[in-house]
């Protein structure tokens, strides 16, 4: 699974920032352990709080954030889905024998 989503949070210092974040397998890890749910739950919906843990956890890793989750999640103004992947694409791509 490929998720991408672009934030729009404040800084400490007040100032509005966007970020784009590609949530990778390490960060869906660790919802499942913060959680106690498994990611084959998300195809049934997600949630607010599951898009800013995910995004959050990405932002911590890659040192672009500091702060703790509930601090940071309550300067957050937006977050949209920017690409999904399916995890198990059924198409398959042309091949040169095809």
């Amino acid at each position: 699974m490929k998720l991408t989503f672009v934030v729009n949070y404040l800084t400490p210092a007040g100032k509005l920032h966007t970020d784009t974040v590609e949530i990778q397998l390490a960060d869906f890890a660790a919802w499942e352990r913060e959680t106690g749910r498994r990611v084959q739950d998300l195809q049934n919906g997600m949630g607010i709080n599951d898009m800013g843990f995910l995004t959050w956890h990405r932002l911590i890793k890659s040192q672009r954030e500091s702060r703790d989750y509930k601090t940071w999640i309550e300067s957050v103004q937006s977050f949209s889905s920017q690409e999904v992947d399916p995890a198990n694409p059924t198409d398959s791509a042309p091949s040169a024998d095809s």
